[in-house]
């Protein structure tokens, strides 16, 4: 099939809008070959930087040639999908990574899962179960999935879904202002059992303000709620440490991790959490969690790969390059061109460049994925900034590109 066969059968018979976005992107963009930090489309003629990375799952590069070895070596010593009647030693190896890797000893027990979704979902199940409370506190333009609790506590009106889908608001309270303790303090009531919650603004990607998530931890604490803080986008890595909620000293009770913990080719997830959690909610029922795939042998391979490559020194000595880079390509474009940009969140990975006028979000964009680099997303709130996710082994000069890039906007 040729892309604008693709496109045209996607608008005829599966997920039209899917297909209608990324026409406005510009044009009929299939992926075909696929690399490190690019990918090219099916005629193997247009190359895209991938700034995108699907929220972070490809952060290690497409086709990482570890991760990769890692998969064919799985498969080729007859790993499957595993019978979860029966214990396996490569989960309990991938249980062991993860809690070498967590922000604290504290959170030595994990659940692994297929998705964050399904990670999400459990977590609300643990909080409900630990607290004997029902309601979830969650910021009103975060997102933690589309299926399940995980929708319910999902508010966004862009992307969040349960209001569409006529779910049963029976859990989620929605918190307006991130990082503002006086409202969280007025809404963890004690029919609140957690508090979920990325360690930034989802839309504007802006770090949690210094004393937020401890003031935040210490609130839920007293109020005998647990703090649930959703990692998938910004852990492994992501922010110039290992977690994100690492900057504060942060030890939530229930971490969540997963997107790029699949290494960009085989789904994983996972909750951590303390040993008095898990037991009470894993361990008083012989069936806590139960799930025909969820810590398979394959995932728990691939994912025990991620975490060795993301525990490396030399893989925080990159991120740091590469944050250099961009911290001076940037503040280069806010000095030469203020009337089109202002400074953004540069922490990492986690790169953002502001925009003046915000009605010039779409645009950006489109201009930028006309010249070869896939953006992350616009934000919806203010302020107005771009948003890239480059790779994390890539080399700084992907700072330089996406930098030519927007100057060349600038300048039309």
């Amino acid at each position: 099939m040729t892309a604008e066969e693709v496109y045209r059968a996607y608008e005829e018979r599966s997920w039209r809008a899917l297909a209608q976005r990324a026409r406005l992107k510009g044009g009929a963009f299939v992926v075909g070959r696929r690399e490190g930090a690019y990918v090219w489309d099916l005629d193997g003629e247009r190359r895209l930087l991938d700034c995108a990375l699907s929220g972070g799952l490809h952060s290690l590069g497409h086709r990482a040639p570890e991760i990769l070895a890692a998969l064919r070596g799985a498969l080729d010593s007859g790993l499957d999908g595993g019978l979860w009647l029966f214990p396996t030693p490569e989960l309990l190896s991938f249980q062991d990574a993860l809690a070498a890797a967590a922000p604290a000893p504290a959170l030595d027990r994990s659940v692994v899962t297929l998705s964050s979704t399904a990670s999400i979902d459990l977590a609300v199940h643990f909080a409900s179960r630990v607290t004997g409370r029902s309601k979830i506190l969650a910021y009103r333009q975060g997102y933690h999935g589309h299926a399940g609790f995980a929708a319910m506590v999902t508010g966004s009106r862009e992307e969040g879904i349960f209001e569409y889908y006529g779910l049963p608001n029976v859990v989620a309270r929605f918190f307006e202002r991130y990082g503002d303790l006086e409202e969280m303090s007025a809404l963890v009531t004690p029919d609140v059992a957690a508090v979920v919650l990325e360690p930034f603004n989802y839309e504007t990607w802006e770090p949690a303000p210094a004393d937020f998530l401890p003031a935040l931890q210490a609130l839920c604490s007293e109020r005998g709620a647990l703090l649930i803080v959703d990692e998938t986008r910004t852990g492994l890595g992501r922010s110039g440490k290992f977690w994100m909620c690492e900057h504060w000293g942060l030890v939530p009770d229930i971490l969540i991790t997963g997107k790029g913990l699949a290494g960009g080719l085989y789904p994983a997830s996972a909750l951590l959490t303390t040993t008095a959690i898990y037991d009470r909610c894993i361990n008083e029922h012989q069936y806590g969690f139960a799930s025909s795939m969820g810590g398979n042998e394959i995932s728990c391979v691939v994912g025990q790969k991620v975490v060795e490559i993301c525990r490396r020194p030399e893989f925080y000595e990159g991120i740091r390059s590469l944050e250099t880079r961009f911290r001076l390509r940037f503040g280069d474009l806010c000095e030469r061109y203020p009337g089109v940009f202002a400074p953004g969140v540069l922490l990492g990975g986690i790169v953002t460049i502001g925009l003046v006028d915000a009605s010039l979000g779409p645009a950006a964009a489109q201009f930028l994925f006309e010249h070869g680099v896939l953006c992350h997303s616009v934000s919806v709130v203010a302020p107005a900034r771009v948003k890239f996710f480059p790779i994390l082994t890539g080399a700084p000069d992907i700072a330089d590109e996406v930098a030519d890039a927007l100057e060349r906007f600038a300048r039309r």
